[in-house]
């Protein structure tokens, strides 16, 4: 009877346990088909990123200068330094027309050009991370390694020394009843000068004053587009820093490819 009894559970404990056993494997198929599901969509999402992006390159013409250099296996190390606005002038609430990006224009060109290793003496962030592993402020074995910065064989620098954009005139060659037709546009100008300092000698060993103008269409009254998209409006003053940093980034790519083939760096 007993023995009967004994039977009976040990039955329905192995019918439990092999329900148990069903339940966790279908459990575990559940989550790896949900898993393979999320793998599933994640590479379908991939495979249409070319058409989800929405951003594109922010590149000109003289981008392809640089990008058909050959990389060389040795690299000089330049350190980049301030690209000032020496041009003094402001606009009607008093800050500066030129672009304070330009330092940011200077390492893309660098880093696009593959000619340079680049170090950034502009970003203050490195050193407040320095500070904090000075100071004992990170956990132990994090943060970087104090004394191991790198230093740089030369100092890129410059400024940015003429800016205007301007509205101008010009005849047409036609002429009715004395009077002769003209034709209005406009033309955004920058000059930039760049300066390489060996870092041992303090000598500058190259230096370069360029200058650049784009022209725009006139699209309104006190309206101009550059190179099809960039609309300045004359009358407001809308516009036209984005369309100076359009000439200022041209001038520091050919400055940076000028450089590259100048032969001065070892």
């Amino acid at each position: 009877m007993q023995e009967g009894f004994l039977m009976k559970n040990k039955i329905k404990i192995i019918a439990v346990l092999v329900c148990l056993v069903f339940l966790v494997q279908g459990v575990i198929a559940a989550e790896d088909n949900a898993q393979k599901d999320i793998e599933d969509i994640q590479e379908e999402i991939l495979e249409q990123a070319e058409e989800i992006l929405s951003s594109d390159l922010n590149v000109n013409a003289s981008t392809q200068l640089l990008a058909a250099l050959e990389e060389p296996e040795e690299k000089p190390v330049i350190s980049i330094y301030e690209i000032a606005d020496e041009t003094g002038q402001t606009d009607e609430m008093g800050s500066r027309v030129i672009t304070q990006g330009a330092e940011d224009m200077l390492i893309t060109a660098l880093m696009r050009s593959r000619q340079f290793v680049v170090i950034d003496r502009i970003n203050n962030n490195l050193m407040t991370e320095f500070e904090l592993k000075d100071n004992n402020l990170l956990a132990a074995g994090e943060g970087p390694e104090l004394g191991e910065l790198s230093g740089a064989d030369y100092i890129l620098e410059g400024a940015v020394t003429e800016y205007q954009v301007d509205k101008k005139t010009e005849g047409l060659g036609i002429a009715i009843g004395g009077i002769g037709a003209s034709k209005e546009h406009a033309v955004a100008s920058t000059a930039l000068d760049l300066r390489l300092v060996d870092t041992t000698s303090g000598e500058v060993v190259w230096a370069r004053s360029l200058k650049d103008e784009i022209k725009g269409e006139k699209i309104g009254i006190e309206t101009f587009s550059f190179m099809g998209e960039n609309v300045v409006e004359f009358e407001t003053g809308e516009g036209k820093q984005e369309v100076i940093n359009l000439v200022v980034r041209t001038l520091l790519e050919e400055g940076v490819f000028k450089l590259a083939q100048s032969d001065i760096i070892e």
